[in-house]
């Protein structure tokens, strides 16, 4: 998430732009973390995950409007292996162990996962998914998208949708199994006929 700094602008300027994806603790913020009042965070109740009473939040997490990321975040520890899911991109193979992680299998539609993940269709295809086991002990940040511009006439809104983020996903994952995607056309019902008879 982190943008380019085109030369010229001002160290100040930089590091406020480097530093606006920061991450945020539930109860305080961390330093350099913005978090939308339009974003409330609700604690996670999920069996496998504790959330942390410390909160430590890196600075590319946590992104004004726009810019992808997330809108609020809160860290939580593994207490129990879990299963985690990632689409990405086959043409650049690093993209597999990612940042970006889901904590349900992707199902339905593409267009409707990238509405709910925040996922411009520039930066990956998804034409790929990875299934790992994430270990326990592992401490990760959660928390729902923050919009993000696609271009000047498309932009995915806020989600509600949860994202995992890992730092260093593919030092504690395990048990990663892929899948390839394929065509599966799924017919368009028909719109309702309009009857103009007067």
């Amino acid at each position: 998430m982190i943008r380019k700094i085109q030369i010229g602008v001002a160290t100040s300027l930089s590091l406020l732009i480097l530093t606006g994806c920061s991450q945020l603790p539930a109860p305080t913020p961390s330093t350099n973390a913005s978090v939308e009042a339009s974003c409330p965070l609700t604690e996670l109740k999920h069996p496998n995950l504790v959330p942390l009473p410390a909160q430590s939040i890196p600075g590319n997490v946590i992104a004004p409007p726009g810019q992808g990321g997330l809108c609020n975040a809160r860290n939580y520890e593994v207490s129990k292996d879990l299963i985690i899911w990632r689409a990405w991109n086959s043409t650049y193979e690093e993209s597999k162990f990612g940042k970006w992680w889901s904590l349900e299998k992707p199902l339905g539609g593409v267009a409707q996962y990238r509405a709910e993940f925040n996922i411009c269709p520039k930066y990956s295809p998804l034409d790929m998914l990875v299934r790992c086991t994430l270990k326990t002990g592992t401490q990760v940040i959660i928390g729902p998208g923050q919009s993000a511009q696609c271009s000047n006439y498309f932009t995915y809104p806020q989600s509600d949708t949860n994202q995992l983020y890992l730092a260093n996903a593919a030092e504690v994952t395990l048990n990663c199994t892929n899948f390839y995607d394929e065509f599966s056309w799924h017919e368009v019902a028909p719109e309702a006929e309009t009857n103009t008879t007067q």
